[in-house]
């Protein structure tokens, strides 16, 4: 009777399992138009992307939907389409492809590690850059060079001036800085020690589990270290996005989205300056205007990088930039880059 009944059992279940093993497609096309629904396209815009994902090789469009290496495989699609047919450039284009990549900015944010960033200095990778602000003596750049268990290791503060026989340990600072892809962070600690590692002096500060998250990122940057041209821009400009005949500073853009850019300069500069960036990738010309917000000057090359806030882009402008933000080839790297920067056309 027990064998009887277990191999009743393996008859149905042999058949169940075959079902899922042979089922590979997680969504059904009701799921798809809820969920193209659900995320703001019409059924006509769903349509194109469910041709679309099929033409570029997903055997189930619903992927596009929800995942950035899948739907960035559907914007591509239809960037060559588009431009193949010379229609890139019409209105009813450029809002398809700016809703598409709204959507595409809202998936990769759903991503966890932009919601929640970190907790603790612990968690601090180095060659972080930092500023310190001391009290008494300002704010001062500086370097995370070690993070252990116990404490951080940090460059001694750039160009700030003591009086003889002053004493860094247990002086209180606060710590700012920036980290790659997710937000602005500050903490408050003390001074632990100065040592001296090969010679060099160095602080070790105490760790924070008490960390201040701000001014979450908004878009997603690209790596580019591209060279360029930066302008300055004089009161009254308004050619924001239209590109210069002639060449102007020569900089390297470190990094960019559609709401700002990094520009290393050689020299020095100052922050709130309007100034105009114009970079080519591959056949596109990018035009990008705005102030700086900040600027990070390092003595010992004697460059700076500007941090950039864009004024709003243009829809067209702002589909160009992100197509190669979510779309980046590997481009050559130069050797030494420093020979393409000019030198103190912006020294204050």
């Amino acid at each position: 009777m027990t064998w009887f009944i277990i191999v009743v059992l393996i008859i149905v279940l042999i058949p169940i399992v075959l079902l899922l093993v042979k089922s590979d497609k997680p969504y059904s096309a009701v799921t798809f138009y809820d969920r193209a629904k659900e995320v703001g396209f019409t059924i006509g815009e769903a349509n194109r992307i469910k041709a679309k994902a099929r033409e570029v090789g997903l055997a189930d469009p619903g992927e596009a939907l929800w995942h950035t290496r899948e739907l960035d495989m559907v914007i591509a699609g239809f960037t060559e389409e588009f431009r193949t047919q010379k229609v890139d450039k019409k209105r009813d284009t450029i809002a398809f492809m700016e809703k598409l990549y709204d959507f595409r900015k809202r998936l990769e944010f759903d991503n966890p590690r932009y919601k929640f960033g970190i907790h603790s200095t612990k968690l601090i990778r180095r060659n972080q850059k930092l500023k310190i602000l001391i009290q008494g003596l300002g704010v001062h750049q500086s370097t995370l060079v070690d993070n252990n268990e116990r404490y951080l290791v940090i460059t001694y503060p750039m160009g700030v001036k003591v009086e003889p026989g002053f004493n860094w340990k247990g002086k209180k600072i606060s710590v700012y800085f920036r980290r790659d892809n997710d937000a602005e962070y500050v903490f408050d600690t003390y001074v632990l020690d100065e040592v001296r590692i090969n010679n060099i002096p160095v602080l070790q500060i105490a760790h924070s589990d008490s960390l201040f998250r701000s001014q979450k990122r908004k878009s997603i940057r690209m790596r580019a270290n591209s060279p360029a041209y930066l302008y300055l821009l004089r009161k009254g400009d308004t050619a924001f996005e239209r590109p210069e005949r002639i060449p102007g500073l020569r900089c390297i853009v470190e990094d960019i989205s559609d709401d700002g850019a990094a520009i290393r300069i050689g020299g020095k500069a100052r922050a709130g300056m309007m100034v105009k960036v114009q970079l080519w990738i591959n056949d596109d010309v990018i035009v990008m205007s705005g102030i700086v917000k900040g600027v990070d000057y390092d003595s010992n090359k004697n460059q700076s990088v500007l941090h950039i806030q864009a004024m709003p882009l243009s829809p067209r402008m702002r589909n160009l930039v992100r197509s190669h933000v979510y779309n980046i080839k590997e481009r050559a790297k130069y050797e030494d880059e420093s020979a393409l920067l000019d030198g103190n056309i912006f020294s204050t």
